[in-house]
């Protein structure tokens, strides 16, 4: 077996480690779509004033 590493096997390489190190925009979703329900929920404080 042989240690010598072509142009390609390094390309092959950088571009594992590149898709690895990106981020998952899954959390980046949720949180935005938990601070839109959070907005749009009523504050409980004020709703047991009104009544």
């Amino acid at each position: 077996m042989t240690t010598h590493f072509t142009d390609r096997d390094e390309r092959l390489w950088q571009r594992h480690a590149e898709e690895s190190a990106r981020p998952l925009p899954m959390g980046s979703w949720l949180r935005t779509l938990r601070g839109t329900l959070r907005s749009r929920r009523p504050d409980p404080r004020t709703a047991e004033e009104a009544t």
